[in-house]
């Protein structure tokens, strides 16, 4: 591992000019986190969601919950758009999510934007 002491670095890298178009990353990416669990494990899961969207994201976001057909279980689709400072709220609500053992699918993706 290399270690760059702090004179030695390329000037304005950690100052937020390593953005082409020098925005710094205000620009909101669209994301969604999908997660699964067991019918009676629902209202638990959900609340989590909620408050976990709710304490660290202030914008808005659209919460889907679906039941799977013919199984036992029920999906949640959130879908949101954020900053890259303010992904790290949506790397919380995955990283809670996927310490919960009720959880039986989890996975987050960026979408391509609209153009």
């Amino acid at each position: 591992m290399r270690i760059t002491k702090r004179g030695t670095r390329p000037d304005g890298f950690f100052t937020g000019n390593h953005f082409p178009d020098g925005r710094a990353g205000t620009e909101r990416l669209p994301y969604q986190v999908f997660a699964s669990c067991r019918r009676e494990q629902a209202p638990v899961i959900e609340e989590l969601i909620l408050m976990q969207l709710q304490h660290g994201f202030d914008q808005g976001y659209q919460l889907e919950i679906k039941p799977r057909p013919h199984q036992a279980l029920i999906d949640f689709t959130v879908s949101l758009a954020c900053s890259t400072p303010e992904r790290a709220s949506v790397v919380r609500l995955v990283s809670c999510l996927g310490q919960e053992k009720s959880v039986h699918g989890l996975r987050w993706q960026s979408m391509p934007l609209a153009r």
